[in-house]
């Protein structure tokens, strides 16, 4: 089996998806974020205040490659892993990208909650929708397909992604 590939905003739910996918597959989770953060031995927040968004994003495609060498893995991405077009050809070349979409005044509300995420600090309302916009044809060019993950529990959301990959013949 190749992998499946998380994607979406910062607080569309990856995360916690996965963890719950993982319960329906014979698959390994990996959280890119947290991957990232252990190798670098800094939090997400400390990588960009000393090595910029850039060099995040290159510590990220870097991971990217290492892990699209290995099969049966749901991959948890950050969210903008799609700004670099090196990464979508990565993902869609070696599984299956799942998007992962939500309203954006609940990403606002998600995301307010977590001083973790640095591009997300002290934006308003407003500037959250600007970003899911301007990300928004990365989003469709990456994605096999989308899953709304605004209302639903994670598990109905889970349900969801295994049908949709049952019903593409995704999952052998």
């Amino acid at each position: 089996m190749s992998n499946i590939y998380l994607i979406g905003f910062m607080g569309t739910g990856k995360s916690a998806v996965g963890k719950q996918l993982q319960k329906f597959l014979p698959f390994v989770f990996v959280d890119m974020d947290e991957a990232i953060a252990r190798v670098e031995c800094m939090s997400i927040p400390e990588i960009f205040e000393k090595k910029g968004e850039e060099g995040f994003r290159d510590a990220e495609t870097a991971l990217l490659k290492i892990l699209s060498k290995q099969d049966n893995q749901i991959i948890s991405c950050g969210g903008g892993v799609v700004l670099r077009d090196e990464n979508i050809d990565i993902m869609r070349k070696t599984g299956t990208v799942v998007r992962l979409t939500s309203r954006p005044e609940l990403v606002y509300e998600r995301i307010n909650r977590n001083n973790l995420r640095p591009l997300a600090k002290g934006k308003s309302l407003e500037e959250i929708k600007e970003m899911m916009d301007s990300r928004e044809k990365q989003y469709q060019k990456a994605a096999h397909f989308t899953v709304e993950s605004s209302e639903e529990p994670v598990d109905v959301v889970v349900s969801e992604i295994v049908r949709s990959l049952a019903l593409a013949d995704r999952l052998n």
